[in-house]
């Protein structure tokens, strides 16, 4: 009857045992999948408001679809304290969302981008500089040409031009006249000598003793 009674008190021993084994592995197999579970959700709660789309924006908590499109609008954001721009967002409603959003990759995209865009405008004010420089010396130096044809095409001492077959040109290389000038002396053709110039409206004798020397009807 005593070793009836030992055997039972191993077996429930025995028994007791096992069940603490079985209990303490299922505890431990409970607690690291619930570790890795809030490890995954804490990952994956983190929104970038630089990339999310209305959607997701929708799902943190106190954004709505109006302040979603309002944060999508106001992007690029360098940190999430940028947010107190975007109309509806308080410093409170901010706070509550530190730890499930950040200003992730895009804003240093745009840091990028601005930079870039900063050289590039940079660059091309330079060029629109020099290239203004450049302008600048090309239309003095054609004014400088400009002068010297002018004064190459005046007629020396001695050098005559016919006045009934003479190009408007020719006729503006005579001392004192311009295209004006020049082309009311070729509306006034022909002529029979050389004093009929004075027939020219603005050409009287003092304009014409300057040109005698220079013109000729034949």
């Amino acid at each position: 009857m005593e070793k009836t009674s030992s055997t039972q008190m191993v077996r429930v021993w025995r028994m007791f045992l096992y069940t603490a084994v079985i209990a303490s592995l299922i505890m431990g197999v409970t607690t690291a999948s619930f570790a890795a579970k809030k490890t995954l959700e804490g990952s994956a709660a983190i929104i970038d408001i630089n990339t999310a789309d209305e959607k997701t924006l929708e799902s943190l908590p106190g954004i709505g679809k109006a302040t979603a499109k309002a944060i999508i609008a106001g992007r690029p954001y360098k940190s999430v304290d940028e947010l107190k721009r975007v109309k509806g967002m308080s410093d409170k409603k901010i706070q509550a969302l530190k730890g499930k959003i950040s200003a992730g990759e895009a804003a240093a995209s745009a840091a990028t981008a601005a930079t870039s865009q900063k050289v590039t405008a940079a660059e091309k004010k330079m060029t629109d500089t020099s290239a203004a420089a450049s302008q600048k010396a090309a239309a003095a130096e054609k004014s400088a040409t400009d002068k010297t044809s002018k004064a190459a095409k005046k007629l020396a001492p001695g050098q005559r031009i016919n006045i009934n077959t003479a190009t408007k040109e020719e006729i503006q290389a005579l001392p004192g006249i311009g295209p004006a000038k020049a082309q009311a002396i070729i509306d006034a053709r022909p002529y029979d000598k050389p004093e009929d110039l004075m027939k020219v409206k603005g050409i009287k004798q003092k304009t014409f003793d300057k040109l005698k020397d220079y013109v000729s009807v034949r």
